[in-house]
């Protein structure tokens, strides 16, 4: 009994499930039909704007792009579809940087994920909406995007060419002034100093001209490696030091007279006294000139 009612049931559940379906077929008989004469009337035919149909580099006005060649877009491209040729140029003032060359871009492996115009870091890419893009051979698929010529880097503005030379000029002066500056000799930390200590008393301990040699070798490259170890410390704890700000010429004439008081003091207490009053000024003004240029 069991059966039969199913039977009867999921008879009717398909004559209702035909009915839906011819009833969809029987407005669809009756609507009024609309041919599109194209390609007559391309012009009438306008695809949604988030239709992604080519791959395109964004040029504005003057005929300038924004890709800096970084090749974001080739490296997440799944497919493989662009290939950047880049190449390396001086700039006005000495540095390399890098240019694209060509950017290559195969429409027919193109699976429009547009993972390359959303990763872009200066949305130099996007996606066209024109969707005639049948060809009749496979190599016109292949496609330049930078279809117009590469400009040459700007030439710097007077200010910018001075401020380069004015820049140029002091580093120069002070690595002049550094190679003149006798070195500082190097401080080794407590350790150091008594493992070389101890090696000096075994060279003057020793007995025979070969003990001596052995030691006196011995201690040399200690010595050698230590030095090193500590001019590699002092050299990262000079580049991790802040610069010293600078002080302006007002700053710079109050700190000179302290030093002339100095200079022109003739008893010790006096000396003692102006040494104090220049320590005091010339951190009192540095202070001021760390705050100044911080703001």
């Amino acid at each position: 009994m069991g059966s039969v009612k199913d039977y009867f049931k999921s008879l009717g559940s398909g004559i209702s499930s035909l009915l839906q379906g011819l009833s969809v077929t029987g407005k669809e008989l009756v609507t009024p039909k609309i041919t599109e004469f194209y390609p007559e009337d391309r012009d009438k035919v306008h695809p949604s704007k988030r239709f992604r149909a080519e791959l395109r580099l964004i040029y504005d006005k003057d005929g300038n792009h924004k890709c800096i060649a970084c090749d974001t877009c080739e490296r997440v491209c799944p497919n493989g579809t662009i290939a950047l040729e880049t190449k390396m140029v001086e700039t006005w003032d000495g540095k390399k940087k890098k240019k694209l060359d060509k950017y290559l871009y195969d429409l027919g492996s193109c699976t429009f994920c547009q993972l390359c115009a959303t990763n872009c870091p200066t949305n130099a890419l996007d996606f066209s909406n024109d969707f005639e893009q049948a060809v009749f051979t496979r190599s016109k698929l292949l496609k330049k995007l930078n279809y117009l010529p590469e400009k040459p880097e700007p030439e710097p503005t007077p200010e910018q060419r001075a401020k380069y030379e004015a820049e140029k000029a002091a580093k120069a002066a002070a690595a002049k002034a550094a190679a003149a500056a006798p070195a500082a000799p190097l401080k080794l930390d407590p350790k150091s100093q008594a493992a070389l200590d101890g090696l000096k008393a075994k060279i003057a301990a020793a007995t025979t001209d070969e003990e001596k040699a052995a030691a006196q070798a011995k201690y040399d490259k200690l010595e050698a490696a230590l030095k090193a170890k500590a001019a590699k410390e002092a050299a990262a704890a000079a580049a991790a030091a802040p610069a010293a700000p600078q002080l302006d010429a007002k700053a710079q004439a109050a700190i000179d007279a302290a030093k002339a008081k100095v200079d022109a003091a003739t008893t010790p207490e006096e000396k003692a006294a102006a040494q104090a009053k220049l320590e005091k000024i010339e951190a009192a003004l540095r202070a001021k000139a760390a705050r100044d240029a911080q703001k």
